[in-house]
């Protein structure tokens, strides 16, 4: 499958949804737009994996992992609806949200525990669980000779919670939303973030249905 989309089928598709699941089951098939939403620069050495365990207890919507000059980056998101309004009227987060804020703390709060056993499961799923296609599982190394395996190399972790729409957020809720990046240490973002991405990445179809034949 290749992975252009039209943006007005995804401006669509965004309209229709209600719930997470149908963003769960539409990125495990477009990994690529969430790639390059979170990812803007690209990197050496790139896999994206679905559902990704943190422990027995915990499981990651999608897990980004991103190497590029001595980093390897690791990147947990959350998908939650995309109908979800964020923020009460009352300017809090939503039931949902508040429950994605609390779940992305266990996370974080895991892999600071377990990190020696995060990074061999990620050298296991880079193997065999890959839904990017982008990098191959033989060697799991950077350009810069930094094997993930390693345990002198570097990971960075980071913590995205995908939630609602852009047009749905006031701009007071805005200001609260970038708060949870700069004190909390969780991104907060709409859909419309992806949906700028596949705006600028799938404007032109051509090269994409050029590369599909």
């Amino acid at each position: 499958m290749t992975e252009y989309i039209h943006p007005n089928d995804f401006k669509n598709w965004l309209d229709e949804q209600s719930g997470e699941r149908g963003a769960l089951e539409f990125f495990s098939n477009r990994p690529q737009t969430l790639y390059w939403t979170f990812c803007r620069a690209g990197g050496h050495c790139r896999f994206l994996f679905k559902e990704f365990p943190l422990g027995s207890q915990y499981k990651a919507d999608f897990v980004i992992l991103n190497s590029y000059s001595g980093v390897w980056e690791v990147m947990f998101i959350e998908m939650e609806p995309v109908d979800d309004n964020v923020f009460t009227q009352q300017g809090v987060p939503s039931k949902r949200l508040a429950g994605a804020i609390k779940q992305v703390d266990d996370w974080a709060e895991y892999f600071d525990m377990h990190k020696s056993h995060v990074r061999s499961e990620l050298v296991r799923w880079a193997k065999s669980k890959d839904i990017l296609g982008y990098s191959s599982p033989d060697v799991i190394s950077n350009m810069s000779g930094d094997y993930l395996a390693d345990p002198e190399s570097y990971l960075k972790e980071s913590f995205h919670i995908v939630v609602g729409r852009r047009d749905d957020i006031s701009r007071a809720s805005h200001k609260r939303k970038a708060t949870y990046t700069a004190k909390h240490g969780i991104e907060i973002v709409t859909y419309d973030r992806i949906k700028d991405l596949v705006d600028l990445r799938y404007q032109d179809p051509e090269p994409w249905l050029r590369e599909k034949s």
